[in-house]
């Protein structure tokens, strides 16, 4: 790492975004423990708890890239505090009701500081990451979602038998409010915070390129792939004999992926990155095929951890190559919304379509089905091995 007056200061910052990250994408997945929860005690039907779950995530779908373009006019580190000071009255009215309506007008209201800070956030360690950093900060900060998922099924576990759910809840949004005021505060000690972390005005240039376009359409098919082995994985494992272990340890070996693309990504070029991207989609094919085509549990099983990784490798170097492909620094927040979008899209898309494929083909198709995704994947980033060229300076 380059040397730095307010170096320890500047890791505190990143390190404090990180975890605050992480807490985020909790406020996303803090509801799935609960479903059961929402339908006995509140009265909920089951569609009604699933879409209490589901109602952030048609946020992103609907207005990240919006929320890009007017973070880049914002500016990221002001776009954290409004985003924060939306998500968490949002929390706190979740944890305090029991009403249903009331139910829906939080999670509305989380939903709208969530796509904020899904975009805001990463824009946010680009600006305060030296260039160097940002690659591997960049690809650890892409397991914010899994990580979140890990977090709150650990809390709920811990908090709600013995104190109850909206106990739990509060835990989630006070520890989510405790790491974006700390952040807030080390932010504001730092000094010489680059200049692409001032608002500028916000433009298309960058964004549509099509160096971002297909980052955009390759996370696509990831979110399209990853969402839909977690979603059925459970159901896979209703199998008798289908798995070795419990479902939950292929979601958490996820981050490893991440890690390790943090580490393969410092100081590269996007064109290294992009070529990783490729090697890592061809590995999530095979593995598909390994746990889902071929038969067998030892296969099935770690066919499906040696994917969870690769897909945590792949989502790691598309977000860490996005400040290498933009035409100028300011286009980063937007560029960031677009990719967040077409995730939030393939979100909506995969389950059902997971589904279809599985009534009309069994599991056999599913792998297929996953193995083809992986391949597309891969395919679309052959063109960015030729642009991708560019290394932090």
């Amino acid at each position: 790492m380059q040397s730095l007056p307010d170096r320890p200061l500047r890791i505190a910052a990143i390190v404090l975004l990180l975890a605050t990250g992480v807490f985020t994408g909790a406020q996303l997945a803090k509801t799935a423990p609960l479903i059961g929860w929402y339908v006995e005690t509140i009265g909920m039907t089951l569609v009604e708890a699933g879409w209490v779950t589901a109602l952030i995530g048609i946020f992103v779908a609907l207005a990240a890239l919006p929320a890009g373009f007017a973070i880049a006019r914002m500016g990221p580190q002001r776009a954290f505090v409004v985003a924060s000071a939306i998500i968490v009255p949002g929390g706190l009215i979740l944890a305090a009701t029991t009403s249903p309506g009331l139910i829906f007008a939080a999670r509305m209201i989380e939903g709208l500081g969530y796509v904020v800070l899904c975009v805001g956030l990463p824009s946010l360690l680009t600006a305060i990451s030296p260039p160097t950093w940002r690659g591997p900060v960049l690809a650890i900060w892409s397991g914010f979602v899994p990580l979140g998922y890990a977090s709150s099924d650990v809390l709920a576990g811990l908090i709600a038998p013995a104190f109850g759910a909206q106990t739990y809840l509060l835990v989630v949004i006070l520890l989510f409010a405790a790491l974006a005021l700390a952040s807030n505060v080390v932010l504001r000690w730092l000094t010489g915070v680059p200049a692409d972390a001032a608002p500028v005005p916000a433009g298309a240039s960058g964004v549509f390129s099509v160096s971002i376009v297909l980052v955009a359409l390759a996370f696509g098919a990831f979110v399209l792939q990853s969402v839909a082995l977690f979603t059925f994985m459970p159901t896979f494992a209703s199998v008798p004999g289908a798995l070795l272990f419990a479902p939950a340890l292929v979601a958490l070996s996820t981050p490893i992926g991440n890690a390790l693309a943090g580490v393969l990504v410092a100081g590269r070029t996007a064109r290294f990155m992009m070529v990783l991207g490729i090697a890592a989609f061809g590995v999530t094919a095979a593995a598909a095929y390994f746990a889902f085509v071929s038969g067998g549990a030892f296969a099935a099983s770690w066919g499906a951890v040696t994917m969870a990784v690769a897909s945590g490798v792949v989502a790691s170097v598309l977000f860490a190559a996005i400040p290498f492909l933009v035409a100028r620094p300011q286009a980063v927040p937007a560029a960031i919304g677009l990719v967040s979008q077409a995730g939030g899209l393939a979100t909506l898309a995969s389950p059902p379509l997971a589904a279809f494929i599985i009534e009309r083909a069994g599991w056999t198709g599913y792998g297929w089905f996953l193995a083809l995704t992986g391949l597309a994947g891969g395919a679309i980033l052959l063109p960015l091995i030729a642009a991708g060229r560019r290394r932090a300076p």
